[in-house]
C-alpha cells in the first residue's frame, strides 16, 4: 500500500511538471509554429491513425517522436481524417504545432531519425496558424489494389480475389456510387447519429498487369465506407450484383455492404486535397498518371 501511494505521488508531480511545460508553452504565443507534414505509413502494425490509450496508432506514434524531437509536448496535432487498422498512406496530411524555431527541413530531418521504419515524413512546410489538415481539406483520395493472383509478396499491400472479375461490370458498378448519396448502409452503427451524405466525385477501376485498382475520391468518407464499397464492387464483378442492386443500396438499410467488406491490406490512402482548382485536375485524370502507387510483388 506504501509503494502505491508513492507512485500515485510520483503520477502526480510528474503530470503536475507536464501541466506546467503546456502552461509555459501557452503564454509564449509568438514562439509556436504551426507545420505541415505529409506523410506516408505502412498501416499494417497500427490500429488507424487516431490515438488511442490501449493501442499503436500513428497520430500516437508522432506525438511522442513530437516530444523527442522539440523537447516539450505538441500543443496540436490534427490529421486529414481517420484511416482504420491496417490501412496505409502515401500522402496523408497532418498539422502540428508546436513552440519551436526549428526550419521545416530539420523538422523533417530529424522526425525521420525518430520515428520507426514503418512512418515516414515526405515533406514538412510552414504553415499559417489557421490551417486545419481536417477542416480546410475539401476531399480525399484512396486507392484499393486486388490482386488477379497469388503472390509471395503482395499479402500486406493488396487483396487476392480468387475469382475472375468482370471490369466493365466493375467499372459499371462504380459510375452508379458517383454523386451525393445517402451512404448509410454502408456505414458503422456509430456513423448513423450523424449524417451519412456522402458526395464521391469519382470511382475509377482500372487494370495494370495483375492488379485492379479501384480509386475513389469523395468529400469525406464514413467508417468502414471506402472497404465496403470495394467489396460491392468485387461482387459486381462476379456477377452476383446488378447496377440496379448498388443503386438500391442508397435507397434503405442493407447487409449487404457489410457483409462483404474488404480487407484493409488493400487500402491506401492516396491524398487529400485543399485546392478547387488541384481537385479538378485530379478528377479530370486517369489511372496511374495521376499518382506513382505501390507496386509491391508486381
Amino acid at each position: 500500500m506504501e509503494n502505491e501511494t508513492i507512485q500515485a505521488q510520483q503520477d502526480a508531480g510528474r503530470q503536475q511538471a507536464v501541466n506546467r511545460e503546456i502552461s509555459e508553452i501557452m503564454t509564449k504565443k509568438g514562439t509556436l509554429r504551426r507545420y505541415k507534414l505529409t506523410l506516408e505509413y505502412d498501416g499494417t502494425n497500427f490500429s488507424g491513425w487516431q490515438k488511442q490509450a490501449d493501442a499503436r496508432t500513428v497520430q500516437g506514434d508522432l506525438l511522442k517522436a513530437a516530444v523527442r524531437v522539440f523537447g516539450k509536448i505538441a500543443l496540436d496535432l490534427q490529421g486529414c481524417g481517420r484511416t482504420d487498422a491496417g490501412v496505409h498512406a502515401l500522402e496523408y496530411v497532418a498539422h502540428l504545432e508546436v513552440a519551436s524555431p526549428m526550419p521545416p527541413p530539420e523538422v523533417t530531418r530529424m522526425l525521420n531519425e525518430t520515428l520507426p521504419k514503418d512512418i515516414a515524413v515526405r515533406a514538412v512546410e510552414a504553415a499559417d496558424s489557421r490551417f486545419h489538415a481536417r477542416h480546410n481539406c475539401i476531399a480525399r483520395s484512396y486507392i484499393y489494389q486486388l490482386r488477379t493472383r497469388k503472390s509471395a509478396f503482395g499479402k500486406r499491400y493488396d487483396w487476392w480475389v480468387h475469382e475472375e472479375l468482370d471490369l466493365p461490370a466493375m467499372q459499371r458498378a462504380g459510375a452508379a456510387m458517383v454523386g451525393m448519396h445517402d451512404y448509410a448502409a454502408f456505414a458503422e452503427k456509430q456513423e448513423l447519429k450523424k449524417s451519412t451524405s456522402v458526395l464521391v466525385h469519382k470511382v475509377e477501376v482500372f487494370l495494370k498487369k495483375d492488379m485492379i485498382r479501384i480509386r475513389v475520391i469523395g468529400s469525406h468518407f464514413l467508417w468502414h465506407m471506402v472497404r465496403r464499397m470495394v467489396g460491392v464492387l468485387v461482387e459486381a464483378g462476379c456477377h452476383r450484383l446488378k447496377e440496379e442492386d448498388i443503386k438500391g443500396l442508397f435507397e434503405g438499410p442493407s447487409e449487404v455492404p457489410a457483409n462483404h467488406t474488404a480487407p484493409a491490406s488493400g487500402l491506401f490512402f492516396e491524398r487529400a486535397f485543399y485546392d478547387e482548382d488541384e481537385l479538378a485536375r485530379q478528377l479530370l485524370l486517369a489511372g496511374d498518371a495521376s499518382q506513382i502507387l505501390i507496386q509491391v510483388g508486381i
